[in-house]
């Protein structure tokens, strides 16, 4: 009779964690659908900005580049010669002072 007691509460313990197991699985299936749905509807209104963005003519909005800056920029390029500055060996070349005064 002892023997036969154990075996009908294991027999409820087993159904019992079965049920928990089943509803765990239940519930993660719920939540998972829904982080699918909102990172759906997330990524369609992210595609859905970025296109309102690139659709608003940025450039009227951007500060016009003051062309001081241009020619002082041209004038740096300008003052490197880039083409020869390694020798034969592959190793950089001294470079020699330039004027660069206007």
């Amino acid at each position: 009779m002892y023997i036969e007691q154990i075996a009908i509460q294991m027999a409820f313990l087993i159904i019992l964690c079965a049920f928990i197991f089943g509803s765990q699985l239940y519930v993660a299936r719920i939540v998972l659908k829904n982080v699918n749905e909102r990172i759906s509807l997330l990524d369609s209104n992210l595609a859905e900005a970025i296109q309102t963005v690139i659709n608003s003519n940025l450039g009227e909005n951007m500060p016009q580049i003051n062309p001081l800056v241009n020619i002082f920029a041209d004038l740096l390029k300008n003052s490197q010669d880039t083409s020869q500055i390694r020798n034969e060996k592959g190793q950089f070349k001294v470079i020699e002072s330039k004027d660069t005064s206007l």
